[in-house]
């Protein structure tokens, strides 16, 4: 603790208010989708209720930024004495090896007044909760051969798509959302990229959220880049609006309610590379794991389907406690959990195995991640014989749901900061999952796939719609913590969920039921 925050420091904050009526439990996908207006007008929140928390908090020296009932949110500001105040805290500097921060000491509270109608405050607290892409140079390979090589290990997206037998197409009329906690868009590298690949250069729309930069050089372009190309790669046709916002849990709530309630482009897909241990002490408090749960949730009723990475360092998830740890948000019920395989050719053949490069840690390679959630519940849908390797530990929602190729030896051609690269991790199968689903859209003429993460787990024949819609994964394991990890095999497994996708039997699959 370096001491107490200057008095008169600017903070803006996000409150997230109650709803006109609560969500409902969803035991598997909509049968419909929502609208925009049945969501805000049902579950959204009410002008009066934030007319009140402004007029409340205007007492202290706070003042409105802006807000909005649709997402029940209301952002204010004013200087750190009377954010103290306002909500009874101590707000302090604190180092950290990631970068200096302010936290707030002692538990959060609101005005008596206030008490039944907020439900988080974000922003106080302005630590990283994302982590920072260290050690991406295992992930970031520079070629070692020219691109006309006929013998080479790594892939053009496009290849891959090829490979998993995605339907026709190209995103033609498709959005898809990307949210990033970092970096830059560099339309130079996109364009060298796309000249690479032989594909149309897409449409890309950097947003700022909260005023964040969208094209920082501060590493993280790596992996924006990655997450671009790797849908352009597929889906040279369509729209991807780039959400950029800050490392915090207000960037994190803030970035969502702008990409979830986006009306502008309406995406059917969003795609999150980005993420941490759900049980992290230092990133995630509770009221910020609910209310990204709950904004995952609203996406599942609006028919969006979110894939998320499911981090890059097998069981133990980068927190280095012996514990095995699964990632937040892919370990949200509603997000599609994506983990990750190395895909080799051989000969006109291709072998597959969960992935884990060096000891599968980040720092010398990577591995997929994966595990059973001790946050959130197993969900009545999730059906599987997996157990928490953590003893005497909750046995919760198990992750990753699906799988595609992410090994840095077998990864995917990227262009960054000029350099022609190959990229991969965890970060490059979110966005191929998204590009895929994107292609289904696609060929639903007018319709999404929405809220898949359950269907995969419902019977489909003999078997299950994942183990029928995917090509399981047989081997390999993510143990990367002390207590030990998950192993791929026969169906599904922790490592890589049901598997990588067959594209032409998923989206065959999906018809049936949309």
């Amino acid at each position: 603790m370096l001491g107490a925050a200057s008095p008169d420091e600017w903070i803006e904050v996000t409150i997230k208010l109650r709803r006109k009526t609560a969500l409902p439990e969803l035991e598997g996908r909509p049968e419909k989708s929502l609208s925009y207006q049945q969501l805000a007008a049902t579950y959204g929140g009410t002008q009066a209720d934030i007319n009140k928390v402004a007029r409340v908090l205007r007492e202290f020296g706070l003042e409105e930024v802006e807000s909005h009932p649709q997402t029940r949110s209301i952002k204010l500001a004013g200087p750190c004495c009377a954010m103290e105040k306002a909500f009874m805290v101590k707000l302090v500097r604190c180092t950290h090896e990631r970068g200096n921060y302010r936290g707030r000491v002692g538990p959060l509270h609101v005005p008596n007044k206030l008490e039944k109608i907020v439900e988080g405050v974000f922003g106080l607290d302005d630590r990283r909760v994302t982590k920072h892409r260290k050690g991406d140079a295992p992930r970031m390979r520079a070629l070692s051969a020219a691109l006309s090589t006929t013998s080479r290990p790594w892939f053009f997206p496009g290849e891959v798509a090829e490979i998993y037998r995605f339907p026709p197409g190209d995103g033609s009329g498709q959005s898809i959302t990307l949210l990033e906690f970092g970096g830059g868009y560099f339309p130079s590298d996109l364009a060298a990229f796309c000249k690479a690949a032989k594909v149309a250069v897409p449409n890309v729309i950097p947003i700022s959220v909260d005023h964040a930069p969208t094209d920082q050089r501060d590493g993280n372009e790596s992996e924006v880049m990655l997450d671009i190309e790797v849908v352009a790669g597929v889906c040279p046709k369509a729209t991807i609006p780039v959400y950029f916002s800050h490392f915090t849990e207000k960037g994190w709530i803030d970035a969502l309610d702008a990409a979830v309630h986006d009306r502008k482009y309406q995406s059917g897909v969003i795609s999150i590379s980005w993420g941490n241990a759900e049980d992290n002490p230092s990133a995630w408090t509770g009221q910020a794991l609910q209310q990204i749960n709950e904004l995952l949730k609203e996406a599942a009723m609006l028919g969006i389907t979110v894939c998320v990475a499911s981090g890059d360092d097998g069981s133990d998830d980068q927190v280095d406690d012996g514990h095995a740890h699964a990632d937040f948000p892919c370990s949200s019920p509603y997000a599609l959990a994506v983990g990750g395989t190395a895909l080799r050719r051989q000969g006109q053949t291709y072998d597959e195995t969960g992935w884990k490069d060096g000891d599968g840690l980040r720092s010398s390679g990577g591995s997929s991640g994966g595990g059973v959630s001790v946050m959130f519940e197993r969900p009545k849908w999730q059906k599987v014989n997996i157990q928490n390797v953590n003893p005497g530990a909750k046995n919760g929602r198990v992750v990753p749901d699906v799988a595609a190729n992410a090994s840095g030896h077998t990864g995917y051609l990227i262009v960054v900061d000029g350099k022609t690269v190959v990229g991969g991790g965890t970060s490059a199968a979110a966005p191929l999952w998204a590009a895929l689903i994107t292609r289904i859209n696609e060929n639903l003429k007018g319709k999404t796939v929405g809220y898949i993460t359950p269907v995969l787990y419902q019977a489909s024949g003999s078997s299950r719609l994942g183990a029928s819609a995917c090509r399981e994964i047989k081997k390999g394991d993510n143990s990367t913590a002390a207590v030990g990890g998950y192993f791929a095999g026969p169906g599904y497994s922790a490592v890589t969920g049901w598997g990588t996708p067959v594209g032409n039997k998923l989206v065959e699959q999906i018809k049936k039921i949309v």
